[in-house]
């Protein structure tokens, strides 16, 4: 069956993490103006995608990343042919033959999906559509989605990080000027010959390489049906099936207070809000747990938290997520379930054993154990090896005339301590980038030789803190507007002209205290000025917290960057580094006038 919905609706990101969590298997198409990508799901795991332009396909990426050569291409290619109805997906194909080692293969797939969901990121117009059968080859024959999950399989919100930490690193590349290459560019096709011919305005073909199945020349394209996005991702509804699968013992009324209260901590997360893992404040949950009604809750009410929640079943997945969550400098907790939970991976002996080696190879990572309330020496032993907390977790065996009610109240004092760590966290995390991104930019701005460049630099460290900023000249009776951030366009845009905006120096204001005391200005300020020559002429902020950084040089003010917060609540400002990289800009200034004083003297 397929469904459709709008992008005007729901964002890209929201949807990606919606199949996630529901667990939701089929072909995920997104249609725009610029065309056509899918990425293909299997039990909320992504197993593989397929680029809007065609030259961008698995086989390429993998050549591109010299995990295989052109040569192994044409082999496995060939091999495919000639194994007919038989054939596997290219990546197994390479595999079996040995010329692609798993971790190769993983990586390519990693990259393809990357730089898919890198590309629909940005848009908001659109459609979608989600085809929840299995891929048909031919009327005879379908491709199992299970198989390939079995095959190659990544974590779909571990891939939707990564995607939006290099979406927003481009977007940084573009708005500083630099030429940021398109996949086009990156990936040119491997081999020209070996892309399907579309011969209609419609896509309707899959080329040898896309999604990683050789073996599909054409897919059958379905009708899909008109369904609202909450009757595909209901989240009610999907809390009342999980529910009654996992609480089959109790009765209808017990279940549906289990399932209110998952209602309660059910939000969407806006995808700005995702990528705050870039500035380090996203939380990353690593849950090992066999457990379906604890995972699924967990994943639920640490959802509602902006918390990314990453289950793993199978030791060696872990190593995996949590060098990912450490690369993409989230704040990480690890979460062990309780060790009564059967499996081979929670046994007592395992978890003591994996806690210890996480602990001593991941020691920036927190761990947490949940425990049964009567296994004492456990409970003990854990606090031994250097776990930060033990919860004790409620069993339905042991007490299950109030295990609903004891399992919410576990489930909320477990949402209030990890928000409590990640609180803990955040704030040396958020301190330490930042005092990195100063020691850059005054690298930077060590080694511009224009006035123009240092003015520009200061700007952009503003307009990262700010949603709106402009850059004035200062002349000897009115501030000059010179270039702006997210006045006239987003913000994302980058810079623009704002010659038009002139700020009188002539009568006291917020703006002339700035320029004669050369002193950073940050708080809310009611001043007429800045209310008539200049929100006049860009609109009133939300609310009147304004930034005003002076740079000096030769003991006077020659220039002067204002910054707001548009329609967004304010948010702290470490005004403190401002000021230093204003003073270092002051001096760099002077040092450029002084070489351009010596180069105008007389030569000898």
């Amino acid at each position: 069956m397929a469904f459709t919905g709008d992008l005007e609706n729901l964002y890209i990101a929201d949807i990606i993490q919606l199949l996630h969590t529901t667990r939701k298997s089929g072909i995920f198409s997104v249609r725009g103006s610029k065309g056509e990508s899918r990425i293909i799901f299997s039990n909320g795991y992504i197993v593989g995608a397929n680029h809007l332009n065609s030259k961008v396909r698995i086989g390429t990426v993998l050549v591109k990343m010299n995990a295989i050569t052109i040569e192994d291409l044409k082999l496995a290619l060939e091999a495919q042919k000639k194994a007919g109805k038989n054939r596997k997906p290219l990546i197994a194909t390479l595999i079996d033959m040995g010329r692609l080692k798993q971790e190769e293969a993983y990586n390519g797939l990693k990259k393809l999906i990357e730089i898919t969901v890198v590309e629909l990121i940005g848009w908001t117009k659109g459609t979608f559509t989600l085809d929840t059968e299995d891929i048909v080859v031919t009327p005879e024959r379908t491709y199992p989605l299970s198989k390939m999950e079995q095959e190659l399989s990544l974590d779909a919100q571990m891939a939707l990080m990564d995607a939006l930490r290099v979406f927003d690193e481009r977007e940084h590349d573009r708005r500083s000027g630099k030429i940021v290459p398109s996949d086009e560019e990156l990936f040119v096709e491997a081999l020209p010959g070996e892309v399907t011919t579309v011969t209609t305005g419609e896509k309707t073909s899959i080329t040898a390489d896309d999604l990683g199945l050789a073996d599909i020349d054409r897919l059958e394209r379905k009708m899909p049906q008109s369904f609202s996005v909450e009757e595909i991702f209901d989240p009610i509804e999907i809390h009342r099936q999980k529910i009654k699968e996992t609480l089959a013992g109790f009765s209808a009324e017990e279940q549906q207070t289990f399932v209110s209260f998952l209602r309660k901590s059910t939000s969407s997360i806006n995808v700005h809000d995702v990528s705050k893992r870039q500035e380090g404040l996203a939380g990353a949950l690593v849950f090992i747990s066999g457990d379906e009604l604890i995972r699924h809750s967990v994943m639920t009410i640490c959802k509602n938290e902006g918390v990314l929640v990453f289950v793993a079943e199978k030791e060696e997945e872990l190593d995996r997520i949590i060098t990912q969550c450490l690369s993409m400098k989230a704040l990480t907790v690890l979460v062990f379930d309780n060790p009564e939970t059967k499996g081979e991976v929670l046994s007592e002996e395992k978890i003591i054993s994996l806690r210890r080696q996480l602990k001593k190879k991941y020691p920036q990572a927190s761990i947490v154990q949940i425990a049964s309330p009567h296994d004492f020496n456990f409970m003990l032993a854990s606090f031994n090896d250097g776990v930060r907390a033990v919860l004790p977790k409620p069993s339905k065996n042991a007490k299950k005339e109030t295990f609903i009610k004891d399992t919410i109240k576990f489930l909320e004092t477990f949402k209030s301590y990890i928000r409590d760590i990640f609180h803990e966290q955040k704030e040396p995390a958020v301190t330490d980038i930042r005092l990195a991104k100063l020691r850059d930019s005054i690298i930077a701005i060590r080694d511009l030789n224009d006035p123009t460049d240092v003015s520009y630099k200061i700007l952009q460290s503003v307009s990262e803190m700010c949603e709106r900023s402009i850059n004035f000249i200062v002349r000897q009776s009115e501030l000059i507007g010179e270039i702006s951030v997210g006045v006239n366009a987003e913000k994302n845009i980058g810079p623009a002209s704002a010659g038009k905006l002139k700020i009188p120096l002539t009568k006291p204001s917020v703006f002339r205290d700035v320029v004669e005391k050369g002193k950073l200005f940050y708080g809310e300020s009611n001043d007429e000025i800045l209310k008539v020559n200049l929100f006049k002429e860009i609109g009133a902020p939300l609310r009147p917290a304004i930034i005003l950084l002076p740079v000096k040089s030769r003991g006077r003010t020659i220039a002067l960057t204002y910054g707001d917060f548009a329609k967004k609540e304010p948010s702290s400002v470490q005004t403190d580094l401002l000021e230093i990289l204003a003073n270092q800009a002051g001096l760099v200034l002077e040092n450029i006038l002084y070489r351009k004083h010596i180069n105008k003297g007389p030569k000898k």
